[in-house]
């Protein structure tokens, strides 16, 4: 899918630590170090966009995504 952070491919759904996770990567991306480094989100059956899913593991944010200042 696209979207603002770059292009991702959604490689399945898994289950980590106990947790069902969505498997993500990006194809492409806007910092080119994102390229091909696996990502995870909570397995949500409703999601139809990137930004519908939230980080898996209790993290506060995806690693792509801005700090707060």
């Amino acid at each position: 899918m696209s979207a603002y952070p770059g292009k991702v491919e959604v490689q399945g759904v898994s289950e980590v630590h106990g947790e069902q996770v969505f498997v993500l990567r990006f194809l492409q991306a806007r910092n080119p170090a994102w390229v091909g480094r696996p990502f995870f989100a909570r397995f949500d059956p409703a999601a139809t966009w990137l930004d519908q899913l939230l980080p898996a593991f209790a993290e506060p944010r995806f690693f792509f995504e801005e700090t707060p200042a």
